[in-house]
């Protein structure tokens, strides 16, 4: 086998588990990377001390989610061959240009000044979480955290230039964290 050198690339994922009897695995990667990995013919798995590529059999790479996935490799077709490999880290060559982050664009509302529809003036958020796709503000109201989830639905405005953020925040939410 042809060992490629790991230090050329970088990981973007892992073979979780077996997934049937036919060889298929379940792989588990990076989010941004399923549009690098949809068109791939092979995929190269740490193994044996460097990357072997090992290539996609005929159905393909079957997302399930945007970070999981399934798929059968030409050469692994039962569940002993695979097995092995359990473990593995997927990796891509360095030059493949990675996917955007959104966590420092949302990095760049700290220190915004939030103001709720109903309770006027919160305060500032003093930090941004991504949990899966969904973006939670974290607002220093009269001394308490505020968490609030960060949706498109309940943005009223944002003045860019005088780092306001008005919403119109879910009832109730904001009384959870005064009591």
């Amino acid at each position: 086998m042809d060992l490629l050198d790991i230090n050329d690339h970088f990981p973007v994922g892992t073979i979780l588990k077996p997934h049937g009897l036919k060889g298929d695995v379940i792989l588990e990667i990076a989010e941004g990377y399923d549009d690098f990995l949809a068109d791939s013919d092979y995929l190269l798995v740490e193994a044996e001390g460097g990357l072997v590529p090992f290539f996609v059999s005929e159905g393909g790479i079957n997302f399930r989610t945007p970070t999981t996935l399934s798929l059968a490799f030409d050469d692994l077709d039962t569940i002993e061959k695979v097995r092995p490999y359990c473990g593995c880290k997927i990796y891509l060559h360095k030059d493949v240009d990675k996917p955007e982050e959104d966590e420092g664009a949302m990095d760049e509302l700290i220190g915004v000044t939030v103001f709720d529809q109903q309770q006027g003036k919160l305060g500032r958020i003093t930090q941004t979480d991504n949990f899966s796709g969904n973006v939670v503000l974290t607002v220093d109201f009269k001394g308490k955290e505020v968490l609030i989830p960060f949706s498109e639905d309940i943005i009223l405005q944002f003045d860019e230039e005088k780092k306001e953020l008005h919403l119109d925040c879910p009832e109730g939410l904001i009384e959870l964290y005064l009591e």
